[in-house]
Parts: structure tokens; C-alpha cells; sequence
């Protein structure tokens, strides 16, 4: 027993695990599936979602367990689980029961009896997983779920980092993922025939086990162009990975361009922009058939709601979307059941900040810097009432224990840029004009909840560009779902992937001088 940590939920169950030194006790429970719910600050110790309690050896507080829990509290023995080692002989509680295995839904619930081949359509992302099942007629079943690798890192580079760190670390990334993906692929009476996996290039890499060495420095280069079919274990259906374009534009935006090119068919127009938002920016810009302009840009996670003061992913009871009312701001909260024991006061999405910001904006309490100023009208006056100073800037109080501080808008001003960035260099690059982009098509973190009118308002986007704005919500799912049936649509993708040009935007001279230039909610051309 030296060598485990022993674990103790509300209701007095105990387990052992294996401790891992090399890894924060934050991550050793997510990646043993004891955690209901992601860490979303991700180890930046500021979201307090991995509160445990310490039952014996209780170890000093950090900055960080200070500024989240009350004296009382640390007293008591409360510490923050990405701030420690996963030690032997540790001794914790669980701020719930033991989480039960999530299962997929089962064939018998389905309204209809299965017609043909069983099919399975993944999207691998960074932060969050999502499926459906298809059989000949249609779509049988879908589901999503958090990324079990997202307490090694939020974004593709830190998640990169901890893979390579320590022998075994990828090993341990690649099995968690075919332990989440294995129920889907054997849950069901009938076997599931074939998959398809579209994810980004990491994402893709870990789950295969290819060298990582490539994608974690510059110069960076893809370890495999993929576009195949392979089988993670000899008993696996056989699974089927579409085409990586460039070293961060991946399986995902392959999949999604192939969805967009046969599902829209004639009604295609040139050119259009498709623009997968998640921790990575991913954008093809379509001159025509057959040519293609491709760049990624870094995001952080921000989008994805995590390192967010009250951040969330898009999961039922987040906040979503923010309009004005006559009392102030009026949040949308995402239908659905409420799975997790750790929501307490609401969570803020990553679209659902980015609309909060645009109505912030709109009433006069941030300026274009992202810098809270005085309000000027009575809708302003009277939200900035809940203004207040801390020790870490200013921070306005949305109610419900909700706050939205400084730090969080220089999160999405980063992104904002980052996107203005990508946008404006592409078209130059091709000698267009923003008027001359016929559509602008949003996937991804971006594609799902989002007010069109905020990109514009926040200056994602050119002035005028909102009706040319399609969000066609998860492109990467769709087009998993097309291509492992379609021989067609495979053949298609795999011709065009390797004649996409993608411009190097991270590593051109002036890369920072263009990014500082659009830390500005308006658009820069």
C-alpha cells in the first residue's frame, strides 16, 4: 500500500490507486476516470474545480490554494489537486461519490431498429469528444463527452509537453483515449462495422502512438499525412483517419471541408473561408475547386471556457449566450441534465463570454482595449454598480457568486486577435478583399452557440461580414460520419489534401507586430 494513494468519496467508499510522482493528483484522478469533471483551468490552479480534502499528512497551502478556499476551509484541510504531486501514502476525500462508468446509450432505447452496417463517427478534440452512431437509414444514437487526456494539458502544445516528459506518458494518453473509445465501438448487439477517428494532428498522433517529437518544436512537421484505414488493436472494427493537412490543421478540418464541399453540393460558392475554432485556430480558405489556402493559429483554450474565471465547457447548465434586458444582462443557459456534483454557481462558455463581451461593449463598460470604464447611459451606470477592486484588477459581479474580471477579457482579446490575424493574412495573401468571401463557414468551439453578431461587433470579422457568416456547428463530426461510408468523399479529400498550401503566420518575421496590432475589439485589416 506504500506506493498508492488511498481515496475516499462523501459516502465512505474507499479506493487505491498508483501513485505517480511525476504527475499532479489532479491529473492521476482524471486519468483513472475518478473525476466527474474536467479541471478546466487545466493545472493553472485558479478555477477550484479540483478541491480535495486531505485527510491525514495534510500538506501546506499554496498562493493558489489561498486565493480560492476561506480559512475555514484550509483549516479543514482543503487543497487544490492540480497544486500537488500524486505522492505515495496520501490519504484524500472526494467532494463526491465515486462517479459511475458512463455507458453509451444502449440499442434498446433506440425509436427504430437498426437497418444495415453499423458505422461510428468520432471528433476527437482537444477539450471534448464527440460521436453518433449510423447505421444505413440514418443517425441511431450520439453523445458527448470531456477529452479524458484534458488534466494533462489544455491546448495541443502543454498537452505535447506532458506526453514527452515522462516515459509512458504518451502510452498513457493513447490508452485513455481506446479505453473511452472501446465501449462505443462494442456497446452494441449488432458490431459496429467501421469508424472513423477525425481529430487534430496531435490529437491523432497520440491516439495512434506516432513519434510526437515533430509537432512539439519548431520546425515542425507531421509525423504521418494519414488518409487510411488502421486498427488500434487487432479485434478493433477497422478505423479510418482522414487526411492531415498540415502540422496543426488536421483530421478535424479535412473532415469538415469534405462534409461542406458534398453536403452543399451546387450551392457552392467560391471563395469561402471554413474556420475551425477550438484551443487551435485551423482555416482553409477555398480560392476555387481543387485550390485551397490553408493557416492555424494558436487560441489558447479560452474558447473552450477553460482557464476562464468561471469557465466551462458547452454542457448543460452553462450559460451560453448573454442578451440585454430592461434589468441588466439576461444569460441563456444550455438545456439539459446537470451530470456533474461540482456545479455550484453557474459557468460561462466560451461563446457564452464572447457574447457577454459584445454586450459589455455595447452598453459602454469596456473600452476596445478590454479595459472596464465608466458607464455613461443608466444600463451602464447600474451594471457598473457591480464593478468591484481586487487584488488581482477589477472584476464585475454578474450575479449568483459570477464574476467577469479583467483577466478573462485579455483571454478573448488574445483570441480575437489571433482570429483577425488569420482572416486578414489569408486574404492578402490570395489579393482579396473581406467583400469578395462569399461565406464564411464556423465549426468547431465557435460553430456550436454562438451570436453571429458578437464576431462582428468584437472584430473577429469585418464590418459587413455578418450575413456571410454560416455556423454550421460540429463539420468535423459530419464529416467523420460521410466518410466512413463514402468511398467517394475519401477519394475526394485525399486528392486535395496535399495540394493545400498553408502559410507559416506563427513564424513569419513580423508575427508578433501583427498579432499586438489587433489586441483591439475591431477588426484590423
Amino acid at each position: 500500500m506504500e506506493a498508492r494513494i488511498r481515496l475516499q468519496d462523501v459516502s465512505g467508499s474507499v479506493r487505491f490507486i498508483e501513485a505517480a510522482p511525476h504527475l499532479t493528483l489532479a491529473q492521476v484522478l482524471f486519468l483513472e476516470s475518478l473525476w466527474p469533471k474536467g479541471a478546466f483551468c487545466a493545472g493553472l490552479g485558479r478555477c477550484g474545480l479540483c478541491a480535495v480534502r486531505f485527510i491525514a499528512s495534510v500538506p501546506a497551502s499554496s498562493p493558489e490554494d489561498q486565493a480560492v478556499f476561506s480559512e475555514a476551509r484550509l483549516a479543514r484541510g482543503w487543497r487544490l489537486a492540480c497544486r500537488r504531486q500524486a505522492l505515495p501514502g496520501m490519504e484524500v476525500e472526494l467532494p463526491f461519490d465515486f462517479p459511475p462508468v458512463r455507458m453509451p446509450t444502449p440499442l434498446s432505447a433506440f425509436v427504430r431498429e437498426p437497418q444495415g452496417a453499423l458505422s461510428l463517427a468520432v471528433d476527437l478534440g482537444t477539450t471534448s469528444v464527440q460521436w453518433r452512431l449510423d447505421d444505413e437509414v440514418g443517425t441511431l444514437a450520439g453523445g458527448q463527452d470531456l477529452n479524458p487526456q484534458l488534466a494533462a494539458g489544455s491546448e495541443v502544445m502543454s498537452r505535447l509537453r506532458f506526453a514527452l516528459q515522462h516515459p509512458g506518458n504518451a502510452r498513457m494518453l493513447q490508452g485513455v483515449v481506446l479505453r473511452w473509445l472501446e465501449p462505443l465501438a462494442r456497446a452494441w448487439p449488432r458490431p459496429v462495422d467501421r469508424i472513423c477517428v477525425a481529430g487534430n494532428s496531435v490529437m491523432t498522433a497520440l491516439l495512434l502512438g506516432w513519434p510526437l517529437e515533430g509537432l512539439a518544436k519548431a520546425p515542425y512537421s507531421l509525423p504521418h499525412p494519414a488518409g487510411f484505414w488502421t486498427k488500434p488493436a487487432p479485434d478493433w472494427p477497422e478505423v479510418y483517419i482522414p487526411p492531415l493537412i498540415a502540422p496543426f490543421i488536421g483530421a478535424d478540418v479535412s473532415a469538415g471541408l469534405a462534409w461542406i464541399h458534398f453536403a452543399q453540393g451546387d450551392a457552392l460558392r467560391y471563395p469561402f473561408l471554413l474556420a475551425d475554432m477550438g484551443t487551435n485556430g485551423e482555416f482553409l480558405l477555398a480560392l476555387k475547386p481543387g485550390e485551397c489556402l490553408g493557416a492555424s493559429v494558436p487560441l489558447g483554450p479560452a474558447l473552450e471556457g477553460i482557464g476562464m474565471s468561471h469557465g466551462s465547457a458547452a454542457l448543460p447548465g452553462v450559460w451560453v449566450d448573454f442578451r440585454l434586458a430592461a434589468g441588466g444582462l439576461a444569460p441563456k443557459t444550455l438545456p439539459g441534465e446537470i451530470f456533474s456534483p461540482l456545479q455550484a454557481a453557474p459557468r460561462i462558455s466560451g461563446t457564452g463570454y464572447l457574447s457577454l463581451l459584445a454586450r459589455l461593449r455595447e452598453i459602454g463598460l469596456l473600452d476596445a482595449t478590454g479595459r472596464f470604464v465608466p458607464g455613461d447611459n443608466p444600463l451602464a451606470r447600474r451594471l457598473g454598480a457591480g464593478l468591484e477592486e481586487t487584488a488581482a484588477g477589477k472584476r464585475l459581479a454578474l450575479g449568483r457568486g459570477v464574476f467577469f474580471t479583467g483577466r478573462d477579457a485579455e483571454e478573448l482579446l488574445k483570441v480575437k486577435a489571433a482570429f483577425n490575424l488569420a482572416f486578414s493574412r489569408l486574404l492578402a495573401e490570395a489579393g482579396l478583399k473581406p467583400d469578395d468571401v462569399q461565406t464564411v463557414y464556423l465549426a468547431g468551439a465557435l460553430g456550436e452557440h454562438v451570436r453571429l453578431a458578437a464576431l462582428e461587433e468584437l472584430g473577429f470579422v469585418p464590418p459587413g461580414m455578418q450575413p456571410r457568416i454560416c455556423a454550421l456547428g460540429n463539420t468535423s463530426l459530419a464529416g467523420a460520419a460521410l466518410l466512413v461510408r463514402s468511398a467517394q468523399a475519401r477519394a475526394w479529400i485525399e486528392a486535395l489534401a496535399p495540394k493545400i498550401r498553408v502559410l507559416p503566420i506563427g513564424q513569419e518575421r513580423d508575427f508578433f507586430t501583427q498579432y499586438v496590432q489587433r489586441l483591439v475589439f475591431t477588426y484590423v485589416a
